[in-house]
């Protein structure tokens, strides 16, 4: 059996289509199809099945999911271990992040460690905590950032920091001339804000129960994209953390105005680690440079 069909296969589990996976895969769609063919002969039992949504995997299928990640997991090891031993850094380190975090932490340390140790891939993943917490259990991520990370013996939180919220806002937006903004002044205002598996949603939430505010979310969307896209034509608000003051990475066309809120104002950031699982070198030189700029940032915020 070709350790092409078991990478093919990976990937087709974790894909709505056999197309989906093929883009992925950068082949023909017609390359993948001939390698589950291949799995499910060798096997002799169907993997996948093809519903008007997309595909699914059967049980076998499941069986054989679970199998092939832990193979492809440890085949990666022991060539991240023999380059480790010619004193190369290799390998792949697989993040799943808040998206909001992206750009003002992963971004950066991914631009300062590929400078150092080129041969290095990245995997990101983005997502809300819940979902963060579970690929980092399932296995499917190696280490993870995001905002108040669930609770969990097998997970380990290694550092901390905060960020501020701001109200992010067109620069035509009547708020846009504001030095502070406090939740009954953006309460009449559009929203736009994810959806209530987030911990932004969750804190305004609480919030507006505390102040007996009724906020107008007049949009729900789980992409960040779509969120600016919507306050930069003058829709909607949305509340985003931010580093400091004079952070505008990926926000320069915005006017980011602070949120004055002893619940909503600053917003706790975890990185986080599984207990009990062997980290590549790749991926423990790339948590230490997360966690030296985690510390730098407690230097703004103290708490």
């Amino acid at each position: 059996m070709q350790l092409r069909a078991l990478r093919y296969f990976s990937q087709v589990a974790k894909s709505s289509s056999l197309r989906d996976a093929a883009d992925k895969l950068f082949v023909a769609p017609g390359a993948v199809t001939r390698q589950i063919d291949l799995l499910e002969h060798h096997y002799g039992a169907p993997l996948i099945e093809r519903t008007p949504r997309g595909i699914r995997l059967t049980r076998e299928g499941e069986f054989l999911a679970q199998a092939v990640d832990a193979t492809l997991r440890e085949l990666d090891s022991v060539k991240e271990r023999i380059a480790t031993v010619q004193s190369v850094v290799s390998g792949t380190v697989r993040i799943c992040a808040a998206e909001s975090l992206i750009s003002a932490f992963i971004a950066p340390a991914i631009a300062g460690f590929r400078q150092r140790h080129p041969r290095v891939s990245f995997e990101i993943e983005i997502g809300s905590a819940p979902h963060v917490a579970e690929q980092l259990l399932s296995g499917q991520a190696d280490l993870a950032l995001t905002f108040y990370m669930p609770v969990s013996a097998e997970l380990q939180v290694t550092h901390s920091c905060e960020l501020q919220h701001k109200v992010l806002m067109s620069a035509r937006h009547p708020l846009a001339g504001k030095s502070a903004l406090t939740l009954k002044e953006i309460v009449h205002h559009p929203l736009a804000i994810p959806p209530a598996n987030y911990s932004v949603r969750q804190l305004l939430e609480s919030a507006a129960r505390r102040e007996n505010l009724h906020f107008d979310l007049c949009y729900i969307a789980s992409s960040l994209e779509v969120q600016k896209a919507l306050a930069l034509q003058g829709n909607a608000l949305i509340i985003l953390p931010q580093r400091n003051v004079n952070d505008s990475t990926g926000y320069e066309h915005f006017v980011a105005v602070p949120l004055a809120d002893p619940l909503m104002g600053k917003v706790k950031v975890d990185l986080c680690l599984p207990r009990q699982r062997t980290l590549s070198l790749a991926t423990k030189i790339f948590h230490a440079m997360l966690a030296e700029d985690i510390d730098r940032q407690n230097g703004v915020f103290q708490y």
